[in-house]
């Protein structure tokens, strides 16, 4: 039987700071080498046999992001963008409203970390054909320490019914304390939930209607707003109506209430890599250390981007360099970060969610200098990509090549800009820069004015519609 992935691309990933932030949150980050949690989960479903065409839920912010995981895997899949994250019940229902009543839906997140994927492969290829899919079933995983950041899923092992390793689900239990944890996984009926469920797309849709009406009723509704864009498969909500869509996750708004729900356990590794504490104990990452020097040093993980760090005499640590900021944490305490990263939002520390560069669908900015009348960024424009025409209401700015040839659009008239040149752009000018080049395209730009935020950016029109 073929299955049809959905793909959750959502979620902070607020406890992976201060690699993992608003504008990259860690399933887009590059963990394994040059591969992402998202590039690991496409590997993954590729392998299943059989698949439909596959749908993805993410963020309008992010769907260029998503777009270039999908071509760097050669997988071709349906886009459903998120004007604002509304948790997985909305995800799910909006997933398989968009599938036919008869596909059986395989849902997974994009952010868990699986070791064996042909086991996994194997172990949905399997179970479809198997499975009555009138029924929800959700995998899990044998606990492996008292994880305070889990759901767990307590189910009657007794009761094996018609399949092997398939078992009638008891009850969810909530993020536990961690002394109720060391006690839950001395029982061999408790797993983790590892939010990878199975079923049919008309019972799933039935099933959310019946325990989350409000959910589904506000979906519909956002629903008939959508705009399909068929040159990217892509779907797009209004927002308005989008905001109205109650946020739920669909284990406290759907699992825990519905009496169809089965079980049957993943026996692979697996995390939903939700700390630096769980990222550290993944086997494959102890030895992806580079520009890291240590002395005298014990059970100590360390990730850092570009800076060297040096560790002497120190153990039971977590370190994290990215960037503009630096976490020093004891292990067994990361799970602790969220409370760091509100701290800075009280301090209202851009640290806390944005780094000093911003990956942009045309290339990327990177901020050099921030003062109160004065914005300095670095533009990296690459081949074959503009910007937006757009303007500004309250900044003009000052563009120097540094490399590459620049052309430049300003009120009607297009001017080529070569290395070593600018142009001066005045407040409330229409403009937009292409690179028509082969080679990527540098500019310094200086902002000057009273307001240099993001939201001072007034589209007209947009190749990447946003």
């Amino acid at each position: 039987m073929s299955v049809k992935p959905i793909i959750l691309c959502g979620g902070s990933g607020a406890r992976l700071w201060p690699a993992s932030r608003k504008s990259l949150p860690k399933q887009f980050l590059p963990l394994f080498g040059n591969k992402t949690l998202l590039d690991l989960t496409i590997e993954r479903i590729k392998l299943v046999k059989q698949i439909k065409k596959p749908i993805l839920v993410s963020s309008k912010d992010h769907n260029f992001i998503v777009n270039n995981a999908l071509k760097k895997n050669d997988l071709r899949a349906s886009l459903i963008l998120e004007p604002v994250a509304k948790n997985t019940t909305a995800a799910i229902y909006l997933g398989a409203q968009n599938s036919h009543p008869n596909d059986v839906l395989v849902i997974m997140s994009s952010d868990a970390f699986i070791s064996d994927n042909h086991y996994f492969a194997h172990k949905i290829n399997d179970i479809s054909n198997k499975i009555d899919h009138s029924n929800w079933l959700i995998f899990g995983v044998k606990p492996k320490y008292p994880a305070e950041q889990y759901g767990y899923i307590n189910v009657n092992l007794k009761d094996t019914g018609k399949l092997q390793n398939v078992y009638k689900v008891i009850n969810f239990i909530e993020k536990p304390s961690k002394k109720n944890a060391e006690i839950m996984i001395k029982n061999k009926s408790i797993f983790w939930n590892s939010g990878i469920f199975m079923g049919r797309a008309s019972m799933i849709i039935n099933s959310i209607q019946k325990h989350a009406p409000k959910i589904a009723q506000e979906c519909d509704k956002a629903y008939q707003t959508q705009n399909y864009n068929p040159l990217n498969d892509e779907i797009n909500f209004n927002k308005d109506a989008f905001n109205k869509i109650p946020s739920e996750s669909i284990d406290y708004s759907t699992m825990e209430n519905a009496d169809n729900v089965l079980f049957s356990p993943l026996e692979c590794e697996w995390d939903d890599v939700g700390s630096w504490d769980a990222l550290s104990k993944i086997s494959n990452l102890k030895n992806d250390k580079k520009n890291v020097f240590e002395i005298a040093t014990k059970n100590t993980f360390i990730k850092n981007d570009k800076r060297v760090i040096a560790a002497i005499g120190v153990e039971d640590l977590i370190i994290i360099d990215d960037d503009n900021a630096t976490l020093i944490a004891k292990r067994g305490h990361t799970e602790k970060v969220k409370d760091i990263v509100n701290k800075l939002h009280l301090d209202k520390m851009e640290e806390a969610s944005e780094h000093t560069y911003e990956n942009r669908p045309w290339g990327k900015f990177i901020n050099i200098l921030s003062t109160e009348y004065c914005k300095v960024k670095k533009i990296e424009v690459l081949p074959k990509k503009r910007l937006s025409l757009q303007y500004h209401n309250f900044r003009s700015e000052h563009w120097l090549v540094v490399k590459g040839q620049a052309h430049v659009y300003i009120d009607g008239v297009i001017k080529t800009i070569n290395s070593g040149n600018s142009i001066d752009i005045p407040m409330k000018s229409q403009h937009y820069v292409e690179n028509k080049t082969d080679q990527i395209l540098i500019i310094i730009e200086t902002q000057l004015g009273t307001y240099f935020g993001e939201d001072d950016i007034v589209r007209l029109d947009d190749p990447y519609n946003r």
